[in-house]
This record gives C-alpha cells, structure tokens and sequence, in this order.
C-alpha cells in the first residue's frame, strides 16, 4: 500500500460508500474479463471523464444538474465561480469545483486548453486554501523549492 502518492486507475465506478473511518471506499469494474471488482480507500475522487457534447450527454453531469438543480452557463455547461467552483454544489464545509470543457461559456474563455486547465488548477487550489482546507498550503515560491527538493532528493511529500 502506498500512502500519500497519487495513483490513477481506469474504470467504471459501481458504487461509493464511507469507511467506518470516514474514508471513501470506491468500488470500480475496469472492464477487463476476468478481473474481478476493485475497491479502493481513497480521501478523495478525481473524475477524469471529460466532455466532448452537451451535459447531457455525460451521465454522471447531467444527474448532477438534475439532481441539485444546479444552472447552467449560456453555453449549456456547467456554471462555476471565478475559482471554478461549481454554483450550488457548497455544502459545508465540501466544495465541489470543475474545469475544461464542461464549464465552457463560464468566467474564464480558455478553460479547455492546457494553460487553461493550469490556471482552473491553480484558482481551485486557492480558493481552497483560502477556506482552510484541511492539509493544504497555500502556493508559494519558498514552499514550492523545498517541496521539488524533496522530491528530487526522492523524498516523499
């Protein structure tokens, strides 16, 4: 078991429950034939799934739409903050923020090109920082050194 490196797996999730510690547990089919389900303790869940279309044709964002209520940008897409924070998804002290296509016509015109995706990153973070995020530090020059150091020293973060 690896503790605080980041990890991608492929899948399709089945279903998501809370450990007795709190801890999200993640039960995921990749697909594979004989490969049984996997399931994964994890703090938190990326989801990579992308937009090509309309929300609607995404799952996952369209029951999110249809499930909170949540409003759209003039575009169709998912209507977030300057900080990419999805509107209407706050439920304190969770935050739910999205970047890319999905939130094109939103705030910001460049969010689906790779500088763009950076600077969704980099407003998410701060934001999040700036709410007291449990675990996070603020983006300084300083920290950002000692923490490259340690990692080219292969130390982990």
């Amino acid at each position: 078991m690896l503790e605080g490196w980041y990890q991608i797996y492929f899948g399709e999730v089945k279903r998501l429950e809370r450990s007795e510690r709190g801890r999200l547990l993640t039960h995921l089919s990749t697909g594979k034939p004989n490969q049984p389900e996997i399931s994964l303790t994890t703090d938190f869940i990326i989801d990579c799934t992308g937009l090509t279309a309309s929300l609607e044709n995404n799952a996952l964002l369209k029951n999110m739409v249809d499930c909170y209520h949540l409003g759209v940008n003039p575009k169709g897409r998912l209507k977030v903050s300057n900080d990419f924070e999805v509107l209407g998804m706050s439920n304190e002290p969770g935050r739910v923020y999205a970047s890319g296509v999905m939130t094109l016509g939103g705030p910001h015109a460049a969010v689906d090109s790779f500088l763009g995706l950076q600077y969704a990153a980099l407003r998410s973070v701060e934001d999040l920082a700036a709410q007291h995020a449990p675990g996070l530090h603020a983006l300084a020059p300083i920290r950002s050194f000692s923490q490259w150091f340690r990692w080219a020293r292969g130390v982990q973060p």
